[in-house]
């Protein structure tokens, strides 16, 4: 039984569709970095997998059709937007520690063994020291990490994440990258990653789908793959769909 299955997926907007007969199975637990051209429909892929915006065609995982209620999306899939918002004063711990609201009861409170939770996965990004600062005083960087914490803590099968690095410095790159290949490894997470840090993909195992090609197909990882994908997104342009 395949992990993730797309079939003739069909998704974009009124004025555009962006994602054209996209198929592609997913037969074990992997790593899958998005690639493309600015406006080629990464993102607009990402949105229809969550229910953001409508889609023709089938998604399959684990065999069965993506689920359409919140609650049982929230089950399959967690996922990182490229922004989120924050409008009022909130200490990072408390943000993180809502990463786990879908294993509660309706009112239930976190408990002790939940904030444990979120210092571990605080001290596996090295933001420890984050824990009890106000997230709306945070960088930009610092509340990405913090957004990605939370997103650990949701232990679904499928881990969808639009350009978590794009804020980030090099050594909290690597970081990122790493953890995502654990993920595979040790909790046997599908990860599909919207990415344009191509160079931080070469120790990675996984494939590579470039959304901006006209037949987009999952590629293996490679030094070779990588160089030559890094090239045609150097000198092509996006692909009028």
């Amino acid at each position: 039984m395949a992990i993730l299955e797309i079939r003739e997926l069909v998704a974009g907007y009124a004025e555009r569709v962006l994602i054209r007969n996209l198929s592609f199975l997913v037969p074990t637990p992997t790593f899958i970095a998005i690639i493309g051209h600015n406006g080629s429909g990464k993102s607009t892929f990402l949105k229809a997998l969550t229910g953001q915006i409508p889609y023709k065609g089938q998604v399959l995982v684990q065999g069965q059709p993506l689920p359409t209620r919140m609650g049982a999306m929230a089950r399959t899939l967690s996922y990182l937007p490229q922004k989120n918002n924050v409008a009022f004063p909130i200490l990072a711990r408390e943000l993180v520690v809502m990463g786990l609201f879908r294993k509660k009861r309706m009112l239930e409170p976190y408990g002790a063994a939940d904030y444990q939770r979120v210092e571990q996965v605080l001290d596996q990004l090295h933001i420890s020291h984050l824990s009890n600062r106000t997230f709306t005083d945070l960088s930009g960087g610092e509340q990405q990490l913090v957004w990605l914490a939370q997103l650990m803590l949701q232990e679904t099968p499928l881990a969808l994440l639009d350009e978590p690095t794009q804020q980030l410095d090099v050594y909290h790159k690597k970081r990122v990258f790493d953890l995502m290949a654990s993920w595979v490894q040790d909790q046997q997470k599908t990860v599909l990653c919207i990415t344009h840090d191509l160079l931080n993909l070469l120790p990675l195992q996984g494939y590579l789908l470039n959304i901006s090609q006209p037949n987009p197909q999952l590629e293996k990882i490679t030094p070779e793959t990588i160089m030559a994908h890094q090239q045609f997104l150097e000198n092509k342009q996006v692909l009028v769909r």
